[in-house]
């Protein structure tokens, strides 16, 4: 069986780039993977990463990609086309609204049409300020989701609750048949690093895109708090920006920093794996920050660390309510709130016992989510969609 997949690719800074990366090369270790992916400067149109042969073949933004991609598809004849799907993945103004003539143009192929869909917007969202945009973006999400859709065999989304939202909020009960959930792979834990350190004072670490909707602000301030008690606490924070943004809330947060001059915050950039690994090891405590609750999603930076046995302190919103319960793999706090998010650094680390037991059913709620058991979920939706084809 031989899949084209449509997707952003590394070096572009997206969640579903470094997502496909990881998922297409588990899935080519069993079928042959052929990667549609989106043209980056001073890189080559065709190269092999893994168990992945790459074509960069369409441009992000321009108007003419869903011809580029059906083009190529064209030429590759796949059995299976398998399409990432993200609000922006393929560009922002008018790219969004041309992904359903992707669809339709493909339909042309008569090949199997399965989407992941990463992120399924909630009802009533405030998007814009302005009541006006805000009904108008509304609508527009309205039709496209529907339309994403009817014109997919399949529809993959991360865990139940997105599931129930699409169903939902969108009123596509009579199209339940065809949505299937895939959880979001998790990387398994690498071995503890010889050089961990041991020296004092507690790391508390935050991973992930620097985004506005994150409140990394918030988790700054309720380290303030923190440190007051704990003055050799260091707290990290791993990654930058991302792809869709301008950087200037990155600048906003460090220039905060100085202003205040907070002591002991550090922004790593991003780093490479076998760096990251050691980090995990050395934290006693990782967050997650978010304030995204008008998305129903799952989040990468959660399935990086899942594997760990780290405590894990997240936002009560969508992405984490779907895969976690407070008080049993996680602590669940308001983020907008820093006093509430210090007492629970404090809980944590006071109580030794409760630390670890978070931690310890955390690893256990993810181990049949590594990536090579999320690969052969989809290779099996993949042959079941050829044979009903």
């Amino acid at each position: 069986m031989k899949m084209c997949a449509i997707t952003t690719w590394p070096p572009h800074q997206d969640g579903i780039s470094f997502y496909s990366a990881q998922l297409y090369d588990h899935i080519g270790r069993r079928i042959e993977v052929k990667v549609l992916a989106n043209i980056i400067n001073f890189t080559k149109r065709d190269s092999e990463v893994g168990n992945c042969k790459i074509v960069r073949c369409w441009r992000r933004g321009s108007i003419a990609y869903p011809f580029k991609i059906f083009r190529e598809i064209m030429m590759e004849k796949p059995d299976v086309i398998h399409l990432q799907h993200g609000w922006f993945l393929y560009g922002d103004k008018i790219s969004p609204l041309l992904f359903p003539l992707l669809l339709f143009i493909l339909r042309l192929t008569r090949k199997p049409l399965i989407v992941t869909m990463h992120t399924v917007i909630g009802w009533k969202p405030r998007l814009y300020e302005n009541a006006i945009l805000n009904f108008i973006a509304r609508v527009i999400i309205l039709l496209l989701t529907r339309s994403i859709v009817n014109l997919s065999d399949k529809i993959i989304v991360h865990n139940n609750l997105m599931k129930r939202a699409l169903i939902d909020f969108y009123s596509l009960h009579r199209d339940h048949w065809k949505i299937f959930v895939i959880p979001h792979g998790v990387k398994e834990k690498a071995k503890k690093c010889r050089g961990v350190s041991k020296e004092e004072g507690i790391k508390i670490l935050s991973l992930g895109f620097l985004r506005k909707q994150k409140g990394i602000e918030y988790l700054i301030e309720a380290f303030k708090i923190f440190s007051t008690q704990y003055p050799k606490s260091t707290l990290i924070i791993v990654g930058g920006k991302h792809a869709h943004d301008d950087g200037e809330y990155i600048k906003l947060l460090k220039r905060r920093l100085l202003y205040e001059n907070v002591k002991n915050v550090i922004f790593t950039g991003f780093i490479d794996e076998e760096t990251l690994d050691k980090l995990i090891w050395e934290s006693k405590i990782i967050v997650l920050p978010s304030l995204g609750s008008y998305y129903f999603e799952a989040s990468g930076s959660l399935a990086r660390v899942a594997m760990y046995g780290k405590p894990i302190v997240c936002s009560k919103v969508p992405k984490f309510k779907a895969d976690l319960e407070d008080g049993k793999d996680c602590v669940m706090v308001e983020f907008n709130n820093p006093k509430k998010l210090a007492d629970v650094l404090f809980l944590l680390v006071s109580d030794v016992n409760f630390r670890r037991k978070i931690g310890k059913n955390l690893g256990k709620k993810f181990r049949d989510r590594v990536w090579d058991k999320v690969a052969e979920q989809h290779i099996n939706l993949f042959r079941d969609a050829l044979i009903k084809n």
